[in-house]
């Protein structure tokens, strides 16, 4: 089933689930007092790269364009970085 429901219902109901380390679905199970069988997610960012991506990021980070693990190290360092409260 799929609901129109406004942008901040569907963040709070999102922000739950991930707190909770759930999908949304399974949050909105849970919500419904119905049964959750699936175990915790780990919750995952995903984003698509274009080639032309991913060659500036690696120049930005002066790695090697073919290495793309490197590129992807680099990038989850700078997010957790961004995440970090400043001094």
């Amino acid at each position: 089933m799929a609901f129109d429901l406004s942008s901040e219902v569907q963040k709070s109901i999102k922000k739950q689930a991930i707190d909770e380390e759930l999908t949304p679905s399974d949050m909105i199970r849970k919500i419904l007092a119905l049964d959750v069988k699936s175990k915790k997610t780990r919750q995952r960012l995903s984003f698509n790269l274009s080639d032309e991506e991913i060659i500036q990021l690696a120049q930005r980070f002066n790695v090697d364009p073919d290495d793309k693990r490197a590129v992807k190290q680099q990038v989850a360092d700078l997010l957790i970085q961004h995440t970090k409260p400043t001094s």
